[in-house]
């Protein structure tokens, strides 16, 4: 399969989900980076509700992790919404620096590009109802841990509040609350607790469930983040951050003495 059949079993026509599914790394498909091995993960979602509860779930999962639930999650009912926004490191590249030994890239995302080519024959056997409730995917590392500094390829990214569906649209879908999972973590990133405290306002319940060790899921409100609903809080989450051209995020750091 093409990069365009696999981002059409990711996103069918047919499903209401597949607006909010990003191509970013689907448009990497057709190269080696996507051949690359990905490796297993624990993949109990005893924890997670029956899809015929109508919950929408935010699996926050660093690498390829959210993937590889997310599809275990499509085998109960769901249907997995990729939300990936990073650009990978330029193919030809080394992804770590023999000088620094660190990375070049901010964030390695060819294990996420794995596994959605790997996952694809596993969703296509599966007929997922076009209302099937979402889980969302993201990159629990997306932000990335700390400054880069130039001839590093900085894929750093963050999700905004029209990444997702709003209050009303998941309230049309019968769709009532919201299970936020996370591996380590309870209390949810920043760019991520704008999205949750306008379904919060909106009327939605929120719950959510720590993976390792596993949590029993409960309840939670979110409190109003920094610059929450600002008209200029978008452009605030992504200071600093480097855009592509072509959509996502990512692009090298320039050398300060270039003028960049």
């Amino acid at each position: 399969m093409n990069k365009e059949e696999i981002f059409s079993i990711w996103a069918p026509e047919n499903s209401i989900w597949s607006r909010w599914a990003k191509p970013v790394l689907f448009a990497h498909l057709d190269s080696a980076l996507s051949y690359i091995p990905v490796p297993s993960t624990a993949t109990d979602v005893s924890w997670s509700p029956s899809p015929d509860e109508k919950v929408a779930i935010v699996l926050d999962l660093p690498g390829a992790e959210g993937i590889l639930i997310g599809l275990v999650l499509a085998g109960r009912g769901y249907r997995p919404v990729p939300l990936y926004n990073a650009l990978p490191l330029p193919f030809g590249q080394t992804l770590l620096s023999p000088a620094a030994c660190s990375r070049v890239a901010a964030v390695d995302v060819l294990p996420i590009i794995s596994a959605l080519r790997t996952g694809t024959k596993l969703l296509a056997q599966l007929t997922l109802p076009f209302n099937a409730p979402p889980a969302f995917l993201l990159d629990a590392s997306r932000r990335g841990v700390r400054k880069m500094i130039p001839d590093e390829f900085d894929n750093r990214s963050v999700s905004f509040t029209t990444d997702f569906p709003s209050a009303n649209f998941l309230a049309s879908q019968s769709i009532q609350r919201v299970l936020l999972v996370q591996k380590q973590v309870l209390e949810p990133q920043p760019d991520l607790a704008h999205s949750l405290r306008r379904w919060q306002d909106g009327g939605l319940a929120l719950e959510r469930v720590r993976l390792y060790p596993l949590s029993p899921r409960e309840q939670f409100q979110v409190s109003r983040p920094a610059w929450y609903g600002a008209m200029f809080q978008r452009a605030l989450s992504a200071m600093g951050l480097r855009r592509s051209s072509g959509g996502g995020f990512g692009a090298w750091v320039p050398d300060s003495s270039a003028g960049g």
